[in-house]
């Protein structure tokens, strides 16, 4: 059978021999698209003559698809003979090997498994200065807080220390008392 005299229509029966979606290909031939484009692809896919031409491409397509894998197999059986005639196992295990690729008896797989998320940066272990490790992970110009507990924290959460005076009347030094509210830890 020939091309389909309208050109339209052969470019769609091209595009399904090709495993195009039917409203895909009629949205790109005639540039419709929405329920437009599926009504149209089903009405169309009712004609005789597209179905005819889209069985005659498929058609084509499998017995070139067939005949370049039977011509494959042939040419790697000729091989395996020859290999077995030159006593020469590896080639015989490399074309046997092929073969069972090409029919699909052999599938070359990898799995990929993922435990968690894998961490943002490296995981080596990075010396970084303050200033560095603030323009990196800060958020602005300031440094970020410290974390509750670290020695950080601490320092700057020191008690400040106690006032001295000097009392001129008995010529002593004194300490002022202070009370701090909340805090029982003086192991700083």
């Amino acid at each position: 059978m020939a091309a389909l005299k309208n050109a339209r229509h052969e470019a769609f029966s091209r595009l399904i021999a090709k495993g195009e979606a039917a409203s895909r290909a009629y949205s790109s031939v005639y540039g419709v698209s929405g329920r437009t484009a599926e009504v149209s692809a089903h009405r169309l896919m009712r004609n005789d003559a597209v179905l005819d031409r889209i069985a005659e491409l498929q058609g084509t397509a499998a017995k070139r698809t067939i005949k370049t894998v039977a011509s494959l197999v042939s040419d790697l059986d000729e091989i395996i003979a020859f290999s077995k005639e030159c006593r020469n196992p590896a080639a015989m295990v490399a074309a046997v090997n092929s073969q069972a690729r090409l029919l699909g008896l052999m599938i070359d797989r990898s799995e990929q498994v993922v435990l968690g998320k894998p961490a943002p940066l490296p995981t080596a272990v990075i010396e970084l200065s303050e200033a560095e490790w603030v323009r990196q992970f800060g958020s602005g110009p300031a440094p970020m807080r410290a974390l509750p507990g670290s020695k950080r924290s601490k320092a700057n959460q020191r008690k400040p220390p106690p006032q001295i005076t000097w009392d001129a009347t008995t010529g002593e030094i004194l300490k002022a008392r202070t009370i701090t509210i909340g805090d029982d830890d003086d192991s700083d």
